[in-house]
């Protein structure tokens, strides 16, 4: 072959090659683990464009895979399963990992508005001011994510209406650890049941169980409304959220991707909170105007409302004195918590929710 001959191969090779589409490397999938179904409702529209935004500004490099209804690990092993790898992220609750995180159980209370963006909120900042909670993420080997509350408390029954404890009337009540403790210390006339979220269904539909503490929007995701007379929504206390990533997941993203994920993250907790305000906003007509499953939709007033916190805030802060032999910041960490309720929520008063002043992220 010519040399000339020789040049022109180089160059159909180097002109195919020009005109070549670009190879790139297969995306990354991380796995995402709930116990919701994937229904349309607000909350899991949020989660899906937090998937998608994940997804778009990595460049297509990560994607997330949303595991639903339990499909990948039960709801009470999640830590287990984010620690250990099983799943790269998931959202968890104190209900099930105290012991684990007994720092970040103090953000589940009984006292406080309940309200998803105060709550949420207020919880971040101490998040971001307070070392300990960090590192005991990293003692489970996870990095935080993000924090969203699932909105006031409701006691859901089938007897009659727990507007005060004195309402209980000996009822067998699927209640939280707090409830518990402050049933006892107050002696309220209540049979404590213990028993899975899950299960609250079935256990009301048999008659083994009267009632439960759950959630305004979790009524009709699980459809308590079919199996309960009565909800009352006391106005206080929420149930915190935390999602966690596996640390090994998250160290071996690249700085890039980490951000990324820090700025999605953070738009995520303002639109979780607001999808679920807009949630128990429609979970209350859906109940009141549901003709199927007729039930009666209470909502409490302040002297309703401080009977219950009487016999709370004692044992909140009972709670954070007996942790504090385990981490001692306890005690501290629950007042400070108090305090950044207090303080969101006179923002809130004062100017209003992020989305109403146009701030959705980067507050």
């Amino acid at each position: 072959m010519t040399p000339f001959a020789r040049a022109l191969c180089v160059l159909s090779i180097l002109s195919l090659w020009c005109l070549s589409p670009s190879v790139q490397a297969e995306p990354r999938t991380l796995h995402y683990a709930t116990a919701v179904a994937p229904t349309d409702r607000p909350n899991n529209q949020a989660r899906r464009w937090w998937a998608e935004q994940i997804k778009a500004r990595t460049n297509g490099e990560i994607e997330i895979e949303i595991h639903w209804m339990q499909s990948l690990v039960k709801y009470p092993d999640t830590a287990q399963a984010v620690s250990s790898g099983l799943a790269d992220i998931a959202g968890m609750t104190p209900d099930y990992t105290a012991a684990r995180f007994p720092l970040w159980a103090l953000s589940q209370t009984e006292v406080g508005p309940g309200d998803h963006y105060i709550s949420a909120e207020a919880w971040r900042r101490m998040m971001a001011n307070t070392p300990a909670l960090q590192e005991e993420l990293r003692r489970n080997n996870m990095a935080f994510m993000s924090v969203y509350s699932t909105g006031p408390r409701v006691l859901i029954s089938n007897t009659r209406p727990y507007l005060t404890p004195a309402d209980f009337e000996g009822d067998r009540v699927r209640l939280t650890p707090r409830s518990v403790q402050a049933a006892q210390r107050a002696d309220w006339d209540v049979t404590p049941i213990n028993l899975t979220f899950t299960d609250i269904y079935s256990a009301m539909d048999r008659g083994t169980l009267n009632g439960a503490q759950s959630a305004a929007y979790l009524v009709p995701l699980f459809k308590h409304h079919e199996v309960a007379t009565h909800i009352v929504e006391t106005g206080n206390g929420q149930s915190m959220i935390l999602e966690a990533m596996n640390l090994d997941t998250w160290n071996s993203l690249t700085p890039k991707q980490q951000r990324v994920f820090s700025e999605v993250n953070r738009e995520l907790e303002v639109r979780m909170a607001e999808a679920g305000l807009e949630e128990l906003e429609q979970a209350r007509k859906m109940i009141r105007n549901n003709r199927e499953f007729p039930t009666e939709y209470h909502i409490l007033d302040a002297e309703q409302q401080a009977q219950w916190e009487a016999g709370y805030l004692p044992v909140e802060r009972a709670f954070a004195e007996r942790t504090s032999k385990r981490s001692p910041q306890a005690a501290s960490v629950f007042e400070r918590f108090q305090e950044r309720l207090k303080e969101v929520a006179s923002e809130v008063r004062e100017d209003g929710y992020p989305w109403e002043r146009n701030e959705v992220a980067d507050r």
